[in-house]
């Protein structure tokens, strides 16, 4: 799909990468193995077998001990799986995603570490890159319906308390991390204004880098939507114009009194199963052992951080797709209302108020749009279904459709 050099060649040069990372081991010292991928990166499994180390007398004395009497110590220390991420395109950010990982290092929010990098091209897989020790455990979507509900309950505890622990690194300001400042080794985070449209693998803006500075959140998300429509009307879009309706919503929400708590917090924009692994430790145990893919974390309104993972209670498969909408819905099962009753405990008061409030569901949805901007005509169809919910719940303060002129197609 993305034309990168076969695995069958291209792992001789993860080898000659890794005896460059370990120069003490020898090259049969390294296990390559081929993994799946995603969208954004070519992923491989390196195992190290750190019995080969090139070591002095008595550290060779001392491993053969280990090995002739406590062989399987030494099978534990000297195995180690690390990952071997590559970006697939040449816009992505390594940067940002390297400063990412060594911000979250100082919180308890579960997540990989980075062993080493590179942002240069000069060397051996000819590529930027970035070697994290391997987290144990399993993509949810790939497991979660396999597990009891015990398993489920203290999966739902973790995931609630990370997500509290997100909510509690906050800026005054909306915005990104600056890369330079983190990967210098400041002792506080420096935030750089949300660029628009947002950089990502696959596109690379040519807006300068500003720093970010303190907004209400009325006034961000206004700035950001003129951002947009200007960056809409350089793609010919001059009739298709949500941003407008957009306005009115969120001026209504603001006199409503629904944007008050003027601070962003750490938000994952894709928090999805696909992007949490779980480890299963016992028959009544499982815990959230990494989030992945930061890539796209930006600063955001607290309440953006605050989407319902509904699925935890609703991951069956049925014919119907749950809606966001009937997240707060009580599940009549005691099992799966247990464990929507852990996470939220977990999670806590404010961030059920943020989850389950349809005023701040709508206000998340508009400003998903804001920061991430509209590509398709799917994004379009969320734009009328987020204006067709307000019409609903607020005839009164009836908005336009997503047509300057307000009929709809």
């Amino acid at each position: 799909m993305f034309e990168h050099e076969p695995f069958e060649t291209f792992q001789v040069k993860v080898v000659e990468l890794c005896q460059k990372e370990w120069p003490n081991l020898s090259r049969d010292s390294f296990t390559i193995t081929r993994m799946d991928g995603g969208s954004y990166n070519r992923v491989i499994n390196i195992q190290v077998d750190g019995s080969r180390y090139q070591a002095s007398w008595v550290e060779r004395q001392v491993r053969w001990f280990l090995r002739t009497f406590c062989p399987g110590m030494l099978r534990k220390t000297e195995l180690r799986d690390y990952v071997l991420r590559i970006p697939r395109m040449e816009h992505a950010w390594v940067e940002h995603e390297v400063s990412i990982l060594k911000f979250l290092a100082a919180t308890s929010i579960p997540k990989p570490k980075i062993k080493t990098f590179s942002f240069s091209t000069e060397n051996p897989i000819g590529s930027r890159y970035t070697i994290q020790p391997r987290v144990p455990g399993k993509s949810v979507i790939d497991v979660y319906s396999e597990l009891n509900t015990q398993q489920r309950i203290s999966f739902a505890r973790d995931l609630g308390s990370a997500l509290k622990e997100m909510s509690k690194i906050q800026s005054p300001s909306p915005g990104t991390l600056n890369p330079d400042s983190i990967l210098a080794g400041s002792s506080e985070a420096q935030l750089l204004r949300l660029q628009c449209p947002p950089r990502n693998a696959f596109r690379q803006t040519n807006e300068p880098f500003v720093a970010a500075t303190p907004q209400t959140v009325q006034e961000f998300l206004m700035s950001q939507f003129a951002r947009q429509r200007a960056f809409d009307l350089t793609l010919n879009r001059k009739f298709l114009n949500p941003w407008k309706p957009f306005t009115a919503i969120i001026q209504h929400l603001h006199t409503l009194g629904f944007l008050n708590d003027n601070i962003y917090a750490l938000t994952h924009m894709d928090l999805e199963p696909r992007n949490m692994l779980i480890h299963i430790t016992s028959p009544t145990t499982a815990t959230l052992s990494a989030i992945l893919d930061w890539d796209e974390t930006v600063f955001a309104p607290t309440f953006m951080n605050c989407r319902s993972p509904y699925w935890l209670w609703n991951f069956e498969e049925s014919d119907d797709e749950p809606e966001e909408a009937d997240a707060n819905d009580i599940p009549e099962d005691f099992d799966l209302a247990a464990v929507k009753k852990s996470f939220e405990d977990a999670a806590g008061e404010d961030y059920c108020k943020w989850a389950y409030t349809p005023e701040y569901r709508i206000a998340r949805d508009i400003t998903r749009l804001a920061i991430m901007g509209i590509w398709s005509n799917m994004d379009y169809d969320e734009a009328k279904e987020i204006l067709k919910e307000w019409n609903a719940a607020y005839p009164q303060l009836e908005v336009c459709g997503i047509f300057d002129d307000g009929e709809e197609d």
